[in-house]
C-alpha cells in the first residue's frame, strides 16, 4: 500500500482527536445525552474520563452490526455540517471503512517503515545540539520511541480518499473526531492536500503543476490545515447550544492562558526540551489562533478559502496573523556559499532557516516565558550553515560528537533594539550550553566595518563570537578560530556575495519543523494534543 506523507501527518492530526470528547449524538442540533460516562466526569476529570475510555480496547466494546450502520450514516450528516461551516463544497461523497485496533496499529506501523529519514533525522539531531535546542546527551530517536503510543483514533487517508472508523468507540463518542476528520476531506476534495499541503499552488494539482517540495511554507500551511479542522470541531460541539467559534471567540484565546497551558504538561512532555514542545503544539495551538484571528478579521471566507488560495509563508506569520493579513514582504536570510573559504578544513554538513518558532523555543529554553513571547515576534529572519571538520579516517556525514561541528548563524530583527537585546541573551545563554565558557577581551574596532557590540567566548568545543550590527542584524560563529570566523563575517556582510549556493540543499526549512518528518513525532504529538484538547473540549461546554 502507497502511503503518502500526507497521509503519516493526517495520522498525526487524529491522534489529537480523542473519540471521547463529547457526549453528542452525530447530529449537531442534538442534546447531550446524561450517561455513565457523564457521571464518571463528576468525580473525574473529563481529560480521565477520556483517557480510561480511550484505552478500552477490548472486544467487550466492539461495535454491533446496527451501531456499525449508525455509525456510517452519520458521515453524511457531519460531512453536511463541515461543508456548510467551512464554505467547501462537497465535491463527492467520502469512502469510509470500520477498523479493528490491530489495523489502526499496522496501519501506522506501515506508514513509519516507509519512511526514510533516518538519516536527515542524525544530521538535524546534531545541529539541534550544536545550538543548544537539544541537550548534549539527549537520544531524540529513544525519546521518541517511548512516546509510540497504541491508542490511536480514526484518521483520514488523503491517498486512498478514506475515512476510517473505529470498531470499539461508540458513535457517540466518534461524532466530534469525524467533525475533524472529514474537515480534511472536505479540504482534500477543494484543493488536493497531497499537492497543496507540500508546497503546490490550491487547485495546482488539476492544472499539472508540479509541488514545490522545498518551500519554505509548507510545515507553516499544516497549521492552516489542523486550525481549520480544530475550528469546525469546537462548532461542530457548541452548535446544541446555538453557540460557534464565530460568536465565541473567547474559548480560542484561552488557549493563551498561562494556567491553560499547564494543562498540557505530562510526564513526557515534562522532560522534553523546550524544541519538542513547541514544535509538537504548533499546528494545533498556533494554527487554531492563527485561524481565529483571520475568522475575526474578515469571516468565514477568510479563514477557509482565503487561507487555502494565500497560506502563510512561514511560522512568523502563523505566529503574528496581523503580518500574514498586511501581507508583510520579509526579504529572505540566507547564507552565502562558504566552501572555498573554508576548503580542506570543514564541509557543508547542513543548512537551513531558523525561524520565529526556534527562538521562541530556545529563549524560552535559556531565559523566561514572558521574554521569549516579547522578543521573538520582533523577529525578522534568520539562517545558519553547518559545518563539520575534516578529520583523516572519519567519514563523510557522521560526526561523533558537537564538537566535530562549527556554525554559522545569521538573524535579522525588526529594530537594532531589538537585536541587542537577543545578542545578549545568546550571549548569557552560552554559559549553559557549555561547559567551559571563559569572556574574552576583543581589539578596539571603530568605523563603518564594526559591529554595534561583539562578545568573544572561548569553549571546549571553539570560540563563540557573537556580534550586534547597526542594521539589526546579529552574526554568529561557533567552534571557528578567530581568523576564519573574520572571514566568514566577511563574506555574510558583502552584499555582493552569491547567496543561492547549490551544496545547501535544505535552506528553505525552518529546523524546529523538521520534526514532522520524523516517525515516532506523530505518537509524540498525540501526548501533548490530547492534552490541549480535552481541556479545550470541556472550556467549550462550560462556555
Amino acid at each position: 500500500m502507497a502511503i503518502s506523507r500526507t497521509a503519516l501527518f493526517f495520522l498525526c492530526c487524529s491522534l489529537l482527536c480523542s473519540p471521547v470528547f463529547g457526549q453528542q449524538d452525530a447530529s449537531p442540533a442534538t442534546t447531550l445525552p446524561a450517561d455513565s460516562d457523564s457521571a464518571a466526569g463528576q468525580s473525574q476529570s473529563l481529560g480521565d474520563v477520556a483517557r480510561r475510555l480511550r484505552k478500552d480496547h477490548t472486544t467487550e466494546v466492539q461495535m454491533s452490526a446496527e451501531d456499525a450502520k449508525r455509525l456510517f450514516q452519520s458521515v453524511d450528516k457531519i460531512f453536511a455540517f463541515d461543508s456548510e461551516d467551512t464554505g467547501f463544497p462537497k465535491r463527492s461523497s467520502v469512502k469510509r471503512e470500520l477498523v479493528s485496533p490491530a489495523e489502526v496499529e499496522k496501519y501506522t506501523r506501515s506508514v513509519e517503515a516507509r519512511q526514510g529519514f533516518a538519516e536527515e533525522m542524525a544530521r538535524s539531531e546534531m545541529t539541534m545540539k550544536k545550538f543548544g535546542f537539544l541537550p548534549r546527551g539527549f537520544d531524540l530517536r529513544d525519546f521518541l520511541a517511548k512516546a509510540n503510543s497504541k491508542e490511536v483514533a480514526g484518521y483520514y487517508d488523503d491517498e486512498k480518499k478514506t475515512v476510517y472508523l473505529l470498531n470499539w468507540i461508540p458513535l457517540e463518542h466518534q461524532a466530534p473526531v469525524l467533525a475533524h476528520e472529514l474537515t480534511h476531506a472536505l479540504q482534500d476534495q477543494n484543493y488536493d492536500l497531497q499537492v497543496w499541503a507540500k508546497g503546490g499552488s490550491a487547485g495546482a494539482a488539476h492544472k499539472g503543476a508540479e509541488p514545490r517540495l522545498n518551500d519554505e511554507s509548507v510545515l507553516a500551511r499544516h497549521a492552516v490545515i489542523e486550525g481549520q479542522a480544530t475550528m469546525v470541531m469546537l462548532d461542530f460541539i457548541l452548535a446544541p447550544f446555538g453557540r460557534s467559534v464565530q460568536n465565541t471567540p473567547g474559548i480560542i484565546y484561552q488557549m493563551e492562558d498561562p494556567a491553560v497551558r499547564a494543562t498540557y504538561d505530562s510526564e513526557l512532555l515534562h522532560s522534553a526540551p523546550m524544541i519538542l514542545r513547541e514544535s509538537g503544539t504548533f499546528p494545533y495551538r498556533a494554527g487554531l489562533i492563527f485561524e481565529g484571528e483571520l475568522l475575526h478579521k474578515g469571516g468565514k471566507a477568510m479563514a477557509f478559502s482565503g487561507a487555502f488560495a494565500r497560506p502563510p509563508r512561514n511560522t512568523h506569520e502563523v505566529l503574528e496573523p496581523q503580518s500574514y493579513m498586511d501581507g508583510e514582504k520579509l526579504p529572505p536570510v540566507r547564507v552565502p556559499d562558504m566552501q572555498q573559504l573554508v576548503n580542506g578544513q570543514y564541509q557543508v554538513y547542513d543548512s537551513g532557516n531558523i525561524g520565529e518558532l526556534d527562538v521562541r523555543a530556545l529563549l524560552k529554553q535559556y531565559g523566561n516565558r514572558k521574554v521569549a513571547d516579547e522578543l521573538s515576534s520582533q523577529w525578522r529572519g534568520g539562517a545558519y550553515v553547518t559545518f563539520q571538520r575534516m578529520v583523516k579516517d572519519t567519514a563523510a556525514g557522521t560526526p561523533t560528537s558537537t564538537a566535530d561541528l562549527a556554525l554559522v548563524y545569521v538573524s535579522r530583527w525588526r529594530t537594532p533594539q531589538a537585536a541587542e537585546r537577543f545578542a545578549h541573551l545568546y550571549t548569557e545563554a552560552v554559559s549553559q550550553r557549555y561547559q567551559k565558557a571563559t569572556v574574552e577581551a576583543l581589539d578596539p574596532c571603530s568605523g563603518a566595518q564594526c559591529p554595534s557590540a561583539a562578545a568573544h567566548i572561548d569553549t571546549e568545543e571553539g570560540p563563540v563570537i557573537i556580534e550586534q550590527w547597526a542594521d539589526g542584524t546579529v552574526l554568529v560563529s561557533e567552534g571557528f578560530d578567530a581568523t576564519i570566523a573574520a572571514k566568514l563575517r566577511d563574506r555574510v556582510r558583502d552584499a555582493t556575495a552569491d547567496t543561492h549556493a547549490a551544496n545547501l540543499p535544505r535552506q528553505e526549512d525552518e529546523l524546529g519543523l523538521r520534526f514532522y518528518d520524523f516517525p515516532g513525532f506523530a505518537a509524540y504529538q498525540w501526548e501533548i494534543g490530547q492534552n490541549i484538547l480535552d481541556d479545550m473540549i470541556h472550556r467549550a461546554r462550560s462556555f
